[in-house]
């Protein structure tokens, strides 16, 4: 086990992943709270010796739907980073001395859309934002704009609390106004009045009748006034080649190179 104190770990973690483009970091802890994770969804049934639940949050803005099709998969850009991330974060925790496990892709519940864990639960007990009203974490800065990612580890780090003070849903209604399946109840308390599975029925429906054309809703995500819309901690953008600059740039380019090996 490593020497490192629970302070200097914390502060050498949140620096690691604010590099990698996050806006946020904080620690839930898997012995309290997590009262809304459902029946074999709990950080222990992934990770038994678990001690520390690490959340992390990248802002794509509505960048978050741009995808790429890998082997017959189509598969969202900003999931790739974020899995990248959490990998990164548990090499990071193994080398100094403890470790670490993400938690499975896919589903523990193929027919129910259930995860193995709730990376929205984790977000809402580390205090990364809170529940809205659709049953999306809100986040102050940017609304439910933003891509989580988790890792749970044996590390004994400092837990942060429920975020207080905020509470967006309290006076707005737009979610419940848009959505076109009437899933969201205006006069439940965020999350009980959202209608999951009717929402995961209609999806599946969308889907099939598009033939996997349209993949996702996007109305509460898309139309959530919370937040900051413009700002994004993630740029998803193309690399510039020579080939692809201006001729005049790619020649300028060229000369100076030449003069600077002495090309003939």
């Amino acid at each position: 086990m490593s020497s490192f104190s629970s302070h200097e770990l914390k502060r050498g973690l949140k620096d690691f992943l604010i590099k990698k483009g996050a806006f946020k970091v904080r620690i839930a802890d898997p012995h309290k709270g997590f009262e809304e994770a459902i029946k074999g969804c709990h950080p222990f049934d992934v990770m038994k010796d678990c001690r520390s639940v690490v959340v992390f949050a990248f802002n794509i803005g509505l960048d978050y739907y741009v995808s790429m099709d890998y082997q017959h998969n189509n598969i969202r850009l900003g999931h790739l980073y974020r899995d990248w991330t959490g990998l990164q974060l548990i090499s990071f925790l193994r080398m100094k001395g403890y470790d670490a496990k993400e938690v499975p892709l896919g589903f523990r519940d193929e027919a129910n859309k259930i995860a193995y864990m709730s990376f929205k639960v984790a977000a809402y007990e580390a205090g990364i934002g809170v529940f809205g009203r659709p049953g999306i974490v809100i986040t102050p800065e940017y609304g439910p704009r933003v891509n989580l990612g988790l890792v749970l580890t044996d590390a004994d780090l400092e837990p942060d609390e429920r975020m207080k003070g905020f509470d967006p849903c309290t006076s707005c209604t737009v979610c419940v106004e848009i959505c076109p399946i009437r899933a969201i109840e205006q006069d439940s308390p965020p999350p009980s009045g959202f209608k999951r599975d009717q929402c995961v029925e209609f999806i599946d429906w969308l889907k099939k009748e598009t033939k996997d054309r349209v993949k996702l809703c996007g109305y509460c995500y898309d139309q959530c006034p919370a937040g900051e819309f413009v700002k994004k901690t993630v740029k998803i953008k193309r690399w510039k080649t020579l080939r692809s600059v201006d001729a005049n740039l790619r020649k300028k380019l060229l000369n100076a190179y030449g003069k600077q090996i002495d090309i003939a």
